[in-house]
């Protein structure tokens, strides 16, 4: 796997920046609101500027989502699409349950491989659209 362009410490995650998407690994119990999605849209506008990304939230902790965050984010323009990965039944549960919120392409997968694959397809399509 190659290694991140950048690592960014946030207080509810740790964001690991690659060139077609951000590994999001939120912490343990924390409760994703709309400030946190709001610092997320902001750290990832800095670095992305405005090439198309995919956000993949890497779910190993247990944590909240309140899924109305997910309402407004296809307003973040170069933001493809969201994936979530997970092996933990209650996650893969609430990924389901959130999906019903997100206007913007949503998967869920129980690996990272797939995931990252998808995301790269993604941009891809997402810049091709650009183009045109």
């Amino acid at each position: 796997m190659a290694l991140p362009l950048k690592i960014l410490e946030l207080e509810f995650t740790i964001l690991e920046f690659h060139t077609d998407f951000v590994l999001s690994k939120p912490r343990e119990g924390q409760v994703m609101e709309g400030k946190q999605v709001a610092d997320l849209v902001e750290v990832c506008s800095d670095f992305y500027d405005s090439r198309p990304f995919v956000y993949l939230s890497y779910r190993i902790n247990n944590y909240n989502v309140n899924p109305t965050v997910y309402l407004n984010l296809d307003e973040v323009k170069n933001l493809a699409g969201i994936g979530v990965v997970s092996k933990i039944p209650s996650s893969l549960n609430m990924a389901n349950f959130e999906k019903n919120f997100c206007k913007l392409p949503y998967e869920i997968f129980m690996e990272l491989k797939p995931a990252k694959e998808w995301a790269k397809r993604l941009v891809e399509e997402k810049a091709k659209k650009a183009d045109l």
